[in-house]
């Protein structure tokens, strides 16, 4: 009875990882289709967009290897203090808001000594809701091949790692003296 317990417990890690990895690919497949398609260097889903940090400007609140995750918001909603996202070119910039007049507001990283350029509300991508700490060096890790390779061997380990020690359980009990 106690080893049918194990098994199911094991049956359940094996499809609950199974199932984040799938989420993990095509939320990936998504958001890169989606940015080739549209050029936008901010894609997002459902207004919602994960965003890696890349530098320490937002340290201690944020670190380099954290995902943000940011929601379009109207205009108006802005306020001193909130941390937004902003382009400019190509490039993303997740700072805080320290200042707004007339509409033109200010941001800064709480790491950084000098402000960044006035911006009016439009110009935003969206507020961070959220950031979870270090998953994007795992993101980062898993979009490289290597790390594509990686993760194709976790889903090939779920999808038949059962099996496998289940065969190798038997071949080794028919083997014993």
């Amino acid at each position: 009875m106690r080893q049918n317990h194990i098994m199911i417990l094991i049956d359940c890690a094996k499809y609950m990882l199974l199932g984040f990895l799938v989420l993990l690919i095509l939320m990936n497949l998504y958001l890169g289709i989606n940015k080739a398609v549209t050029h936008n260097p901010v894609p997002k889903v459902f207004g919602f967009s994960p965003l890696i940090v890349l530098s320490g400007s937002m340290e201690p609140a944020i670190y380099p290897g954290d995902v943000v995750v940011i929601h379009e918001q109207a205009a108006g909603k802005y306020k001193v203090g909130d941390v937004a996202t902003y382009l400019t070119g190509k490039t993303a910039f997740t700072h805080r808001i320290i200042s707004e007049e007339n509409g033109v507001y200010t941001l800064k990283g709480d790491n950084n000594n000098v402000a960044d350029e006035f911006l009016t509300a439009d110009k935003f991508e969206g507020k961070v809701l959220f950031h979870i700490p270090k998953i994007g060096v795992a993101i980062v890790f898993f979009k490289k091949p290597i790390g594509m390779a990686v993760l194709g061997l976790l889903l090939i380990f779920c999808v038949y790692g059962g099996d496998l020690y289940q065969k190798a359980r038997s071949y080794s009990k028919k083997n014993e003296w």
